[in-house]
C-alpha cells in the first residue's frame, strides 16, 4: 500500500478484522473524493471479490492497475480475479505484469504457473515454479503444484531432487515423506501414512468428482457389475447391508443405494465424508480409518466393497483380515487396485511415482487366500486414464 492516508489504512485495518460492510463504507467515501485512488480500488476490489460481487471487483481492480500501472499485487489481485472467471488468457497477462514489475512477489511466481498450466505451457509453468519454490522454500503448495507437473512431463530425476528439497525443508509433512518415498523408491512404507492419506482428500475434496471425470474413472462402475454378477443371496433374504469402505465423495452411492438394504460408508478424510453427506444416498457415514472402523464392526455386513482404496495400501494383510472380521459368512467382498504386470512369481506390490501401490495378480490371490477369502473373479480392467495412457487394474470379488 503506497498511500499513507489515515483513513484508508482504517478501512485496512477494520477489514482485516473482517467487519466488511463497515471497511466497504469507508473505501467508498474514499473514491467518492478520489475515483481514481489506485489503493482504495485495489482494496475494495477484493472486498467485492469476498462477497460474491465478482463482476464489479473485476471492474476495481482494472480501473487501480490503470490508475497506477506499477502496483505488482494489484496486478496479482487482477490476475486471480480473471483466473476464477476462466479467463486464462488474460488472468496469465496479468500475472506476467506482477511479475515483472516485482520479481520477488513469489505469490505471482506461483499463480502464474498454475495459470500457464492450465494453457498447457508446460515449460513455462515449470520455470515459474521453480522461481517460487527459491523465493519460498517453505510453502507446501509449490512443492505439490511443480511435482505434478514435472511428473506429467516425466521428468523423474528434477522430480526426486525437488522432493528431497521438500523434505528438507519440511521434514514433517508427511506428503513431503511420502512422494520422496514414491519418486525415489527408497525405504517405501508398507501402507500410505494416515496423516498424508487425510490430507491429501481433504485438500482435493472440492475438486475431486471434477478431476475423476477428466480420467474417465471407471472403478465403481466396474464394482456395481461385479456385485450384480457374484451377490447370490440367501433364500428370500432381503438386500445387503453394504459398506463402501473409503467412500470418498459417495461417488458409488448412486450405484449401491438400490442394491443395498443398509448403505454404509467410512473414510478418514472429514472433507470428502462431508460431500458424500449431501447426496443424501447413506444411511451411515463415518470418519475413521478403514481397518479399525472394519475390526469394529464385527459380522455387520454381507457386501464390502472399495473402490480405489486399497491403492493406498501395499501390504494388502491388514485391511484383508479386517474386511473378513466386519463381512458375514459366506458374504461378499469386493476391490479394485492398480494391476502390477510383472513375470516375477515372488512380486507382492510396488510404490508407484504417482504415489499409489499396484500389485500383482499373484499376490493378490495369495493375500485374499491367507485371509480366509475364496476367491471367486479376478479381472483386468482399466480403471481410469492418467496422461493420456489407461491405468490398468485388478477387480477382484471374493466370499468370506
Amino acid at each position: 500500500m503506497s498511500s499513507t492516508d489515515p483513513m484508508l489504512m482504517k478501512a485496512v485495518a477494520v477489514h482485516k478484522a473482517g467487519r466488511i460492510a463497515e471497511a466497504k463504507q469507508i473505501y467508498e467515501r474514499i473514491l467518492k473524493r478520489r475515483p481514481e485512488d489506485p489503493d482504495a480500488l485495489n482494496f475494495l476490489g477484493m472486498l467485492e471479490y469476498q462477497r460474491g460481487e465478482k463482476r464489479r471487483s473485476r471492474a476495481l481492480l482494472e480501473k487501480s492497475v490503470c490508475s497506477a500501472p506499477g502496483n505488482a499485487h494489484a496486478w496479482l489481485n487482477l490476475g486471480n480475479v480473471r483466473m476464477a472467471a476462466g479467463d486464462t488468457d488474460e488472468a496469465a497477462a496479468a500475472y506476467e505484469r506482477a511479475t515483472g514489475l516485482a520479481p520477488d512477489l513469489w505469490q505471482a511466481w506461483l499463480n502464474r504457473g498454475i495459470c500457464l498450466r492450465r494453457l498447457s505451457r508446460f515449460e513455462e509453468a515449470i520455470d515459474c515454479l521453480k522461481k517460487a519454490v527459491n523465493l519460498k522454500p517453505k510453502d507446501d503448495v509449490i512443492y505439490e503444484r511443480l511435482g505434478r507437473i514435472l511428473y506429467r512431463a516425466g521428468r523423474l530425476e528434477e522430480l526426486k531432487s525437488l522432493y528431497r528439497d521438500w523434505v528438507a525443508f519440511n521434514p514433517d509433512n508427511p506428503t513431503a515423506r511420502h512422494m520422496l518415498a514414491a519418486a525415489t523408491g527408497e525405504a517405501p512404507p508398507a501402507r500410505a501414512s494416515d496423516e498424508y492419506v487425510r490430507r491429501t482428500f481433504d485438500t482435493h475434496a472440492d475438486t475431486f468428482d471434477e478431476n475423476l471425470s477428466d480420467l474417465h474413472y471407471r472403478a465403481p462402475q466396474l464394482l456395481a457389475a461385479a456385485l450384480e454378477r457374484c451377490w447370490r443371496p440367501a433364500r428370500d433374504a432381503g438386500l445387503p447391508d453394504v459398506l463402501d469402505a473409503g467412500v470418498g465423495t459417495g461417488l458409488s452411492g448412486p450405484l449401491l443405494r438400490d442394491r443395498a438394504g443398509r448403505l454404509v460408508g467410512v473414510d478418514l478424510s472429514g472433507a470428502m465424508v462431508e460431500k458424500a453427506r449431501q447426496r443424501g444416498l447413506y444411511d451411515e457415514l463415518v470418519v475413521a480409518e478403514l481397518c479399525e472402523f472394519m475390526r469394529g464392526r464385527p459380522g455387520s455386513f454381507d457386501v464390502v466393497l472399495s473402490a480405489d482404496t486399497l491403492v493406498y495400501f501395499g501390504a494388502l494383510e491388514e485391511v484383508l483380515a479386517a474386511a473378513h472380521t466386519c463381512l458375514r459368512p459366506g458374504c461378499l467382498l469386493l476391490f479394485s487396485v492398480e494391476r502390477w504386470a510383472t513375470d516375477d512369481p515372488e512380486a507382492r506390490y510396488c510404490m508407484q511415482v504417482h504415489g499409489r501401490y499396484a500389485h500383482s495378480a499373484t499376490y493378490v490371490r495369495s493375500a485374499l487366500a491367507a485371509s480366509g477369502f475364496r476367491l471367486a473373479e479376478l479381472g483386468e480392467e482399466v480403471l481410469r486414464s492418467e496422461i493420456g495412457v489407461d491405468v490398468g487394474g485388478l477387480v477382484a470379488a471374493a466370499i468370506r
